[in-house]
């Protein structure tokens, strides 16, 4: 006999208990954006998650079904081609390089490198083009790191301090 899935009632993001601690459920870098998700917990239970449209699931989410933490959302890592750029021209060609192939980027700050999800043709490619720039690691994908991210925060960013200095919706008046 099948259990039914139990629902996620309650996310709370960033909650204060290590995945090391509670059930994990894990989720590939590329399905934090699915809205409707049926998974297994490491420790069995079977799960059903929903967001609503526009959010995504984020690695340390809490899962909850009635007041009751169930699961630790943990985003798996994955194998994924690095690029240390030497200077700022080999960046910019590298970018040129890989922005026809509609691939995410993901920004690694502390680093200052980029990640980009393991192709085994482009692996190639850009070993070949770009030598010990290139290595391949295991890493975790966050969608915070996504570089198409972080440019949509940066520019409401700037939106909101343009907005403090021009007090939207007030009219400038000329005197002539």
């Amino acid at each position: 006999m099948n259990e039914l899935p139990l629902p996620i009632d309650k996310i709370v993001a960033n909650y204060g208990v290590a995945p090391t601690e509670v059930d994990q459920v894990q989720l590939e870098w590329y399905e934090v954006h699915k809205r409707r998700l049926t998974r297994h917990t490491m420790g069995g239970k079977s799960i059903l998650m929903q967001l609503e449209q526009g959010a995504e699931w984020h690695h340390g989410d809490a899962l909850f079904h009635q007041e009751t933490l169930q699961a630790i959302l943990v985003v798996k890592p994955s194998l994924t081609i690095r690029f240390n750029p030497l200077d700022l021209v080999q960046l910019a060609d590298f970018g040129y390089f890989i922005g026809n192939r509609h691939l995410p980027i993901f920004n690694i700050t502390s680093e200052e490198s980029l990640r980009l999800p393991y192709d085994g043709r482009l692996y190639e490619q850009v070993l070949a083009k770009y030598g010990t720039s290139i290595q391949l690691e295991e890493a975790l994908l966050l969608s915070e790191d996504l570089i198409r991210q972080q440019a949509k925060s940066k520019q409401r960013a700037d939106v909101k301090t343009m907005d403090k200095h021009t007090g939207l919706g007030e009219q400038v008046i000329k005197d002539n």
